[in-house]
């Protein structure tokens, strides 16, 4: 991989496991909302950095499912974290008031949805994670 693409894959790695720790501190201090979109985001970056390790160069949109598709097909390994795709939902829902039909974020998004959405994009981010040190 040249120098261009290893330093991509590495920023959009680092920002994932960074907006991992912050998924896991805003779950524990009962920003559920928030939690839960930056699981969606830590999932995506990991994904997306992946695709770019593997030379993507137009790796676009924001789907969990669609990104582990396009993974899956480079990678088996990938299907072992399928459901994460589950976390599609956190995109764009908890960051806008009108998402809900009669709550707002901060009521409509649970605990339980919050925690999941963390353990799941942990899995993808575990995954990307190990293959890259796998492949050097």
């Amino acid at each position: 991989m040249d120098g261009d693409k290893l330093l991509v894959f590495q920023r959009w790695l680092l920002q994932g496991r960074r907006d991992l720790k912050a998924a896991e501190v805003l779950q524990e201090n009962g920003a559920y909302e928030w939690a839960a979109f930056l699981a969606q985001q830590a999932a995506e970056r990991v994904l997306k950095a992946y695709l770019f390790y593997h030379g993507g160069e137009n790796v676009v949109g924001h789907a969990i499912r669609s990104l582990l598709h396009h993974c899956t097909a480079l990678e088996p390994a990938f299907e072992a974290v399928h459901d994460a795709g589950k976390i599609d939902e956190f995109y764009a829902a908890p960051r806008f008031p009108d998402s809900f039909d009669e709550d707002v974020p901060v009521d409509a998004i649970t605990p339980e949805q919050a925690e999941e959405g963390v353990a799941l994009a942990r899995t993808v981010v575990e995954l990307v994670d190990r293959l890259a040190a796998e492949e050097g």
